[in-house]
């Protein structure tokens, strides 16, 4: 049997689960999900291995209506991971009705001229889901039709084994025990951004970017992680450290919790909270934090 290898990208609308399908399909959190819109900032790899194939799953930003530079390179993230794809996933949300992103998404997947697949997500949450599907059906000729719920991990098995048929003939492009291409340094970042969403309300989560100014070993058993969480305006500031800084330490309980499973042992995590104003609309910041993507 000849192998088989390619590049799936995930795409749609903020908040249809893009995120929570990629860890459902890998197994493991490689990517934060959190329920508010626009968790997802940045092209992410997640690798699925099977013994004569290699599907290569790139989870994107959610396609919206730009209100700052940051926005318009999300955008062009998503854009530019649809165009170096050899299938389309267009995630939907089932539990509420086509809006212009939508469209916005199957206009992208239709330009793009790669074959696209309708993936309908969040099935477990309606009941009539022949009704449901159907003005997304028509957005535009899709493919092929899947129903799934990624919260649920029901109708997975279906669309990856179709994906792994779809694929062209290839070799592998990522080492058999790599599951993402992540940085750690993107990945503790993450997770410190995905408590503060957790956390907080309004513009706030919206408006924070976490740079990890320094990771070392300081013994076997011990990490040390030192990061700054940037936000635009000193009351934002205000609302992240908390009152007697409360809020910064459930913060970095949290986070503390979460990486310290993921290294298997004691993380020392220090927090310090800085304001940039606009930092979302400077090229150099959004270059710093890595949300500037190259063209193909």
């Amino acid at each position: 049997m000849a192998y088989k290898s390619g590049f799936v990208a995930l795409v749609g609308r903020p908040n249809v689960g893009k995120s929570t399908l990629l860890n459902a399909l890998l197994g493991s959190k490689v990517a934060i999900a959190t329920p508010k819109p626009q968790t997802t900032r940045n092209r992410i790899v997640g690798i699925l291995h099977r013994p004569q194939a290699q599907l290569i799953l790139v989870d994107t930003p959610g396609v919206h209506r730009a209100q700052h530079k940051l926005g318009e390179e999300m955008n062009r993230t998503a854009r530019l991971s649809a165009q170096d794809a050899d299938l389309l996933w267009h995630l939907v949300d089932l539990s509420r009705a086509p809006n212009e992103e939508d469209q916005w998404v199957a206009d992208l997947c239709r330009r793009s001229g790669i074959p696209t697949w309708l993936v309908m997500n969040k099935a477990d949450l309606v009941s009539d889901v022949q009704a449901r599907s159907e003005p997304y059906r028509a957005l535009m000729p899709y493919q092929d039709a899947f129903v799934i719920s990624a919260a649920q991990e029901t109708g997975l098995q279906r669309l990856v084994e179709a994906a792994l048929d779809a694929l062209p003939e290839g070799v592998p492009y990522y080492p058999p025990e790599m599951v993402t291409d992540q940085s750690e340094d993107f990945y503790v970042g993450e997770i410190i951004r995905e408590k503060v969403l957790e956390l907080t309300r309004e513009e706030v989560p919206y408006s924070i970017a976490v740079i990890v100014e320094e990771r070392v070993p300081r013994r076997p058993d011990l990490t040390y992680i030192r990061a700054t969480i940037l936000v635009e305006r000193d009351g934002q500031k205000a609302i992240l450290i908390g009152q007697g800084g409360r809020m910064l330490k459930e913060i970095g309980q949290r986070a503390r919790q979460d990486l310290e499973a993921y290294y298997g042992h004691q993380v020392f995590l220090e927090l310090w909270v800085k304001t940039r104003e606009r930092w979302r609309d400077q090229e150099a910041w959004l270059r710093r934090l890595g949300y500037t993507p190259s063209e193909p």
